[in-house]
Parts: C-alpha cells; structure tokens; sequence
C-alpha cells in the first residue's frame, strides 16, 4: 500500500519561496551571462531544508526546487521524513517522533527510527492514570495536563546510507521533577535503525575509542581542575552525563571523515544538554569513497563551495550577509552561469548523468518533486492520521511551573 509522508506545517509557505527564489534569479542571472551556452548537466543539489533538480541541456536550464530531504542508497533513492507520533490522553499530552524512508521507485514507506522514550512513559501514565481516555484524532490537546512528554528529532545531515540525528526529549510531570535530555545519533537506511561505531569506522574503531577515552579524560580533568566559578557549576553538572557509544554524528574534518561524539545529559537546566568532544578521524571506511564523491570542495574563507564532475562543475558562491548561496555552472573553460539562488549551506549533490539514471528512476524523482507541491494539510488528512499540534504557550507554561529539582530523585547518569 502507498502511503506518503505527513503534512509539515509551513511546507506551502516554503515552495512558494523556493519559487521565487529559482524564478526571480534565472529572470535576473540571464544578463549577466557570457557568451556561448552553458555546459550540459543533470544533478539534484541539496541545499538547506530543500533539494534542487537542475538539467542543463540545449542552451536551457531548468531549475525545479522541492521541500525534499533525499537520500541514495545503492543507486535507489529515499525521501526522508520525520513525522510525530501522538499518544495523548485527555490529560496528558504524549508526543514522540518517528523516522521515515520512502521508497520513491514504488512509493512505501519504513520506519527507519522512533523514540522509545515517550512511548514508554504514555504507557507509565496510562497504568497510573487507568481512567484516562485516549484522545481521538480529532480531539483537542488537554489545556492543563498532569503530564506531558514530548520529543524533537532533526536530521542534521545525510551521506550515503548514514543518517545523523539529534534527539531532543522534554518531560514535565505533576509528581516528578521535570527533566529533558538530549542526545545524538546515526541510523542506517539499509538495516533501518541505529548503527555502532564499528559499523562506522570499521578496522579504525578501537583507535576511534582509544582516542575517544583521552578526549574524554582531557575534558574531564580539565572542568574538575577549573577553579573558576564556571567551573564549579560545570563539576557539580557532571554526574548528569553520560558517554554513549553510540552517541555520535558524522562529520568531515578538512575534507576527512570522521565521528563527533557529546555526552548525553538527562535532568533539569543545562543538566540535559549535550556536552561536546572534538571530533576523531575516522580513516577511509569503504563506504566513504562514494559519499565523497557528493561532497563540495570549500574554499579556505569558506565563501564558495566546488562540485567537479566530468566537463563542468557546479559552484555555490555564499552571501554571508543574506545567508543564502548563488548557484552557478561552470564549462571547461571556466565560463560561469548564474543559474538560481538557493538557501544556505548547499551540503551534497547527486549527479544524475555520470552514471545515467535510469528511466524509472527519474519518472520516480520527478514524481516525489510533483507531488511535494501537494504536501498540505486537506490531501495529507486524507492519508494519514495527522498529529496534534501542541500549543508552544502550554509547553512554555508547563516549563514555568515553580517546581524543586532534586538529584538524588531523578537518579543522575553513571559518570
């Protein structure tokens, strides 16, 4: 069976600005190009939120701009969604995240990841609270609930089958101390859940956790010796966080793989941020040579990104002051065309010509770029449940709630 992913509040505000950003700079890049026509190419550009198909052929180019997070596993291509999962009750608001892939070829969709957290505590406050109603799809969010546990979850960024995550989890109850934690994390698209450092780093795993555990040490020791009164509070946070092997997302450092590892912190205040390592070389896993060839090569100030590929290259030229990048192509011969501007940081780019897509694939892109113009909330309704969104004034009061922080309650982490 199909199915598609949720409505994304603000999706249609979104294409509409995609569309005036492609539309008003090939209207106003036209005279400033050079003579000749501009070099044949095909590729989707990934770009903030959004991804951008662009075929060049002719003397013509076509720029088509969707609110679409794809990926490319074995040639195949995914659109990547983050949808919530709602399991609240008349009063208490429970609102976790799910992690989808579809299928672009034959349209399903997987469930790559959910948080197990929230889930756990709906059916916590569901035995204490027996004669609680679940709510309906329909049913309006409780304006003064006893509990509410809800969590946020961002992709931060895709290369190849790897995708890193933060996750984000708020919970205020009527009789425990409120609390949040954070953390990070890789999910394999191909396996559909998280993935460990050895599948990551492979033969370079124990140096990565040699290294991980001097980092560490380094860090530690150096908040503890701290005799400021900064310090202090940083010591005193300590025991509120933990180092999860699988706490890490993926990075490049110099243009070099590697693994950024930040413990996890669980508790009230700062106590539930995350608390950062410098990132670890990783080596040349077998599975980077084909990520690398998606990635730009930036320039020293970090003004301009360069994709090169066969006789041409793509070029996003960066506005510092706008925050959004200029997107040009480039022959042989260094000639550029200005082409669209497009929001800021540009971050991978599949070519769709070098090795040539094939048919059903590219009617199946086509498709997920058409059908994002669809994404609002009357066809979305028709498909799927779709969640209920929490007032921000009842999570900001909730938060605001005069209420102690005990640590020896909220059992801190393991140093």
């Amino acid at each position: 069976m199909r199915s598609s992913p949720p409505f994304l509040p603000g999706r249609v505000r979104h294409i509409a600005v995609l569309a005036l950003l492609v539309l008003a700079s090939c209207r106003n890049g036209a005279g400033d190009e050079r003579a000749g026509s501009p070099p044949v190419a095909d590729f989707v550009l990934a770009a903030g939120d959004s991804a951008f198909w662009v075929t060049s052929a002719g003397g013509t180019v076509r720029v088509r701009g969707a609110p679409l997070e794809l990926a490319r596993v074995d040639g195949r291509f995914y659109e990547l969604y983050v949808a919530d999962d709602d399991r609240s009750f008349e009063d208490g608001v429970f609102i976790g995240q799910r992690v989808y892939r579809r299928d672009l070829l034959r349209g399903d969709s997987a469930i790559v990841y959910e948080d197990s957290v929230v889930p756990k505590l709906a059916r916590l406050y569901a035995r204490r609270h027996p004669d609680d109603r679940p709510l309906g799809p329909t049913d309006e969010p409780p304006a003064d609930p006893r509990w509410i546990a809800t969590s946020t979850l961002d992709l931060t960024d895709v290369g190849g089958p790897f995708v890193s995550y933060a996750l984000h989890i708020d919970v205020d109850r009527d009789d425990a101390p409120r609390w949040h934690s954070s953390r990070r994390g890789v999910l394999d698209l191909r396996a559909r859940g998280s993935v460990s450092l050895a599948a990551i780093a492979g033969p370079a795993a124990p140096a990565v956790e040699r290294q991980r555990a001097a980092s560490l040490r380094a860090m530690l020791d150096s908040v503890r010796a701290s005799g400021s009164e900064r310090g202090a509070r940083a010591a005193a946070l300590l025991p509120y966080y933990q180092l999860d092997p699988a706490g890490f997302s993926l990075t490049t450092v110099d243009g070099a793989p590697a693994v950024a590892y930040a413990l996890s912190g669980t508790g009230d205040g700062d106590a539930g941020h995350l608390l950062p390592l410098p990132p670890i070389l990783i080596g040349e896993p077998a599975w980077w040579p084909e990520v690398a060839a998606t990635l730009p090569i930036g320039s020293s100030n970090g003004a301009r990104d360069v994709w090169r590929h066969g006789k041409y290259e793509v070029v996003v030229h960066y506005d510092s002051l706008a925050g959004a990048g200029r997107l040009a192509l480039r022959d042989s011969t260094s000639r550029e065309w200005t082409i669209a501007r497009i929001p800021g940081p540009a971050t991978r780019i599949f070519w769709l010509d070098r090795p040539l897509i094939d048919s059903s694939s590219r009617r199946a892109l086509a498709r997920a770029f058409e059908e994002s113009s669809l994404y609002d909330e009357a066809v979305r309704t028709a498909v799927l449940r779709r969640a209920r969104p929490v007032p921000r004034a009842l999570l900001a009061a909730a938060r605001r709630r005069p209420r102690a922080f005990h640590p020896l309650r909220t059992r801190p982490p393991r140093a």
